[in-house]
């Protein structure tokens, strides 16, 4: 009897022990789960800094086209809400009515650096006859931001896609995957054309030329 007794608070020794190995795997297992949830919860609605920004629905009164939104000739292109650097915002249909060159870059792009100056004086040129022309810089800082748009004398409205969320639908690149990539949308809000690539003055005549002349 006495030998019965003595292993038996060893075998229960043994049985709380694996209990409580068990337990911290499994607490921890709880709060990633739960921080997870809680993670996407705030993704799908919740009050997250970046939740009111990036694409968002097309009225239905906007899209000229009746198709769904998609960055193609010949359809609206989808609508956004970004901020400013200097702050505020802009959303795509709220400047309807108007030609605009939205025109995708980053500090960090040679090529967008070599055709800053031809949209800055395209704007100057053609800005009278109402266009616009909107510059989305890819994930940079407000003051990176800032700095270019001094350094390159640049007038017109420059927005932040801070998640790159626009680069996937807005299918920056094209063949050539990359930016930067601009595209002339009419003041009905439809896409006239897409160029992959650095703008020239001469690509810049060709294409604003058409979408002035409708606003006649």
């Amino acid at each position: 009897m006495e030998e019965t007794n003595g292993d038996a608070p060893d075998a229960r020794s043994r049985w709380i022990g694996a209990a409580q190995g068990l337990i911290l795997p499994l607490g921890l297992l709880a709060v990633i789960l739960g921080g997870l949830w809680y993670w996407d919860s705030r993704g799908e609605g919740g009050s997250g800094p970046n939740n009111a920004y990036g694409v968002v629905e097309l009225p239905e009164a906007k899209n000229a086209t009746g198709r769904s939104p998609a960055p193609e000739a010949g359809r609206a292109g989808p609508d956004f809400l970004l901020e400013r650097p200097e702050g505020g915002t802009l959303r795509l249909s709220d400047i309807q009515g108007q030609p605009v060159v939205l025109n995708f870059w980053a500090t960090w792009c040679p090529p967008c650096r070599a055709e800053m100056p031809e949209l800055v004086a395209a704007y100057t040129r053609y800005r009278g006859q109402g266009l616009e022309i909107v510059g989305v810089n890819l994930q940079e800082t407000n003051d990176q931001v800032l700095d270019f748009a001094e350094e390159f004398g640049i007038e017109f409205p420059l927005v932040i896609d801070r998640d790159g969320e626009l680069t996937g639908v807005w299918r920056l690149g094209g063949p050539i995957d990359g930016i930067p990539t601009s595209y002339f949308i009419d003041e009905a809000g439809v896409l006239q054309d897409i160029t992959y690539g650095p703008l020239t003055d001469g690509m810049l005549t060709a294409r604003i030329g058409p979408l002035v002349a409708g606003t006649d």
